[in-house]
């Protein structure tokens, strides 16, 4: 996770403080996170709900055999923390996690289901879009490349927060190349899609909308700047793939399911990342009217302080990559990815 600090502005800042509890106030603060993410992400609990219903031990069959998994976590296993500003934020880490969970395990569902045999020398995910729609994605490891052969393309100053886990590290994106970027794409769609929808509980948890605003942005932020990375990330790949292994690339391009779920989550967190701009430049003018506080946004940075408080504080409203980034990708150096898999222009 990419912390940026707060900035305070004087010492004299009217926070309201967010108190620990004990084991019997956390276990109800662990509920009132669950209620609010039910009511206010009905998606991300649809997803949590379908992990939870997947068995321990499922067998599916496979070109050679059958093959075995076990369920090795609950649907809360990663939400953790001490009041409920930490729950929020662990709630959005643990739909990200659980959206891999679910991917690895519903496969054997599906595969069941659809009478489908499974291969282990295939990049097999299965990913959740919303409860209405996913993609089901099985395509030839020998056609891919590990992610870490990008390394000479990507000049220093374009390594961002998370170059080194999914380029240059031993995650998926090795083994399954473009598909475990696609992967990781998609688990932080999730994952902004929920910090996006809980500006509401906030609000509650910090008992204020001045500065349930100013850290639904400071938790949000690094989620929201993902979707430039993994952009980049994924179009290097694929301008790589077709440089280097055209016939592969033409497959892949050939191959409907990824294009069809690449398409869809990419266009579609584009789309929440405008939305996310769109709703703090509501609440700030909102805020502003409402005489409880006043807001204000300077360059990439949102500043917020109480009614009656001479202090600020400020928080990037995204991370620093999103500006290292869109240089490259408002160039041309993607032209022809964007026309093959007609992927809108991040402008």
């Amino acid at each position: 996770m990419n912390f940026i600090p707060k900035l305070v502005l004087t010492a004299a800042i009217g926070l309201s403080w967010n108190y620990t509890y004990n084991y019997t106030d956390l276990l109800d603060l662990k509920e009132w996170v669950k209620d609010a993410t039910k009511e206010y992400s009905p998606d991300s609990w649809d997803l949590l709900m379908n992990y939870e219903s997947i068995p321990p031990k499922q067998e599916a069959k496979a070109v050679n055999g059958r093959v075995i998994t076990k369920k090795t976590v609950s649907a809360f296993y990663y939400l953790k923390g001490r009041n409920m500003i930490d729950l929020l934020s662990s709630m959005a880490t643990n739909i990200h996690e659980i959206a891999h969970g679910y991917c690895d395990q519903n496969i054997f569902r599906y595969a069941r289901e659809k009478g489908i045999k499974l291969d282990i020398d295939n990049a097999e995910e299965f990913l959740f879009y919303s409860p209405s729609r996913s993609f089901f994605i099985s395509f030839p490891l020998k056609s891919l490349f590990p992610s870490r052969e990008l390394v000479p393309n990507i000049p220093r100053n374009l390594r961002t927060f998370r170059y080194d886990t999914y380029i240059n590290g031993r995650t998926s994106t090795q083994s399954e190349g473009v598909i475990g970027l696609l992967n990781e794409l998609h688990a932080y769609y999730l994952e902004s899609k929920f910090c996006y929808e809980m500006l509401k509980p906030y609000k509650k948890a910090e008992g204020s909308d001045v500065m349930g605003l100013f850290e639904w942005v400071y938790h949000s932020q690094s989620k929201m700047t993902a979707f430039f990375e993994f952009d980049f990330f994924i179009k290097e790949y694929l301008l790589h793939m077709k440089r280097k292994y055209p016939d592969d690339y033409r497959k892949l391009l050939g191959y409907r399911p990824f294009t069809e779920a690449y398409v869809t989550i990419h266009t579609s967190y584009k789309e929440l990342t405008n939305k996310y701009l769109q709703r703090i430049t509501r609440e700030m003018t909102s805020l502003n009217a409402s005489g409880k506080g006043e807001a204000r946004i300077e360059g990439n940075r949102i500043w917020v302080k109480e009614a009656g408080s001479d202090a600020s504080i400020g928080t990037p409203v995204f991370s620093a990559d999103m500006e290292t980034l869109l240089p490259v990708l408002n160039g041309s150096r993607y032209q022809e990815i964007i026309v093959d898999f007609l992927i809108p222009r991040i402008k």
